[in-house]
């Protein structure tokens, strides 16, 4: 509902298949398992020298996850981004029941985020380029630097012919990018539409971060910490296939949960320091509640943006009791990086399928490496048991200001 009217089922977005390949490895029931179990991923990092860097723990893709990898030889030697992304997109078609005749390839879009977009094959041309001569740099290399280079490669892959979106938005890409195909989906402009994020981190994305001062000396997450002293990076790629609730139910797919309220938003504050109440936060969240026409008393878990930081988990909470009220110490909440780190906007989709699996009956993901809460918050200590979650909120709040929620309903 939105407005207090009833959406017809033609105007419910629905989800009705989703995939990934996480620091747990390839596939959804890893992620969650182990999100639920309170597995950690964050391991030191040994496939680069990081001994000139505080931090020097990561949470990185196990190299034998694309081991399921299919399509052509060209595929196989793409950047990793690609990869981690095609391979997403195949889990979240076969769950949604994907054929040859499943829709008219010129209705199928891609809407992809992300939010350094190829940053490993710029890094390899760089060094290609400093380590010889620009001749030795081949060609069509450049053409993965762009921003859409991923988001093409879908279509291409499977031959679809419709709108093909390709955003950055820093961390909050992912509730950008639903909320365009929300509002192409009720607008009729398309019947089915491949929404998803990735990012991963290289030697100078993770010096970078460290020179800045986000990482943690400690190699330790801890969101909502008193001790915390900064993230750990991580990295992936999650996709879901959207429909209307009406288009799913024709085609006799079983959707798995309504995405029933978004919101984007700006805090207008600063690019380094979110605002101090959560302004951004606040407004996407108010908003994902009002379009789903739902009460704070109504979310039943809560997927939290924390990434370990004091600014952006100070600003998360302050704009959690503004919309939530009392509502905000109770809730069930936790923060999926502090066993995988953040993983930028591939944490957006993240975040999203933990809601998902959440309201599907599976467990919560473990508050994992906060031992002194510095907040009034229901921290979520162990999955199980725990009440029946009909209806989650997950949302996002990036350094450059930019925020998005969900809010994800039982069908």
């Amino acid at each position: 509902m939105a407005g207090g009217t009833r959406m017809t089922d033609e105007m419910r977005v629905v989800i009705t298949g989703m995939g990934a390949v996480s620091p747990y490895g390839a596939g959804v029931p890893p992620l969650l398992d182990a999100l639920a179990e309170g597995r950690s991923a964050i391991r030191p990092i040994d496939d680069f020298d990081v001994s000139g860097c505080g931090c020097k723990h990561g949470a990185r893709v196990p190299p034998g996850s694309l081991s399921a990898l299919t399509g052509s030889n060209n595929l196989r030697r793409a950047p990793r981004g690609t990869q981690y992304t095609m391979l997403a997109t195949e889990e979240a078609l076969q769950m949604a029941g994907h054929g040859p005749s499943t829709w008219n390839p010129e209705r199928v879009g891609v809407f992809l985020g992300t939010y350094r977009a190829m940053a490993e094959v710029s890094q390899d041309i760089w060094h290609r380029i400093i380590t010889s001569e620009p001749r030795f740099v081949q060609p069509l290399l450049f053409q993965e630097t762009v921003t859409n280079a991923v988001a093409s490669a879908l279509s291409i892959r499977w031959g679809w012919r419709g709108t093909n979106y390709a955003i950055s938005a820093g961390n909050a890409c992912g509730f950008q990018v639903l909320a365009l195909a929300a509002q192409a989906l009720r607008s009729g402009r398309a019947d089915a539409l491949i929404a998803g994020t990735f990012d991963l981190f290289t030697t100078a994305t993770h010096f970078d971060m460290d020179d800045i001062g986000v990482l943690s000396d400690a190699n330790v997450s801890r969101p909502f910490d008193t001790r915390r002293d900064g993230y750990i990076m991580g990295e992936g790629a999650a996709v879901v296939v959207l429909e209307t609730l009406a288009s799913a139910r024709a085609r006799g797919a079983t959707p798995l949960a309504e995405i029933a309220g978004l919101g984007v938003a700006h805090d207008g504050h600063s690019f380094g320091i979110h605002h101090p109440e959560g302004r951004g936060l606040a407004s996407a969240m108010s908003q994902a509640l009002r379009d789903a026409d739902a009460s704070p008393e109504a979310v039943d878990y809560i997927a939290a943006a924390s990434n370990s930081t004091q600014s952006l988990d100070r600003a998360e909470v302050a704009a959690l009791k503004t919309v939530m009220g009392a509502a905000a110490s109770t809730v069930p909440l936790s923060s999926v990086k502090g066993l995988i780190g953040e993983a930028e906007s591939a944490s957006d989709m993240f975040n999203l399928l933990a809601c998902v699996g959440a309201v599907r009956g599976g467990g919560l993901p473990v508050q994992a490496g906060t031992e002194q809460p510095e907040f009034e918050l229901n921290l979520v200590r162990q999955s199980r048991p725990h009440r029946p979650i009909r209806t989650a909120l997950a949302h996002s709040y990036s350094f450059g200001g930019n925020a998005g929620a969900a809010l994800v309903r039982a069908l």
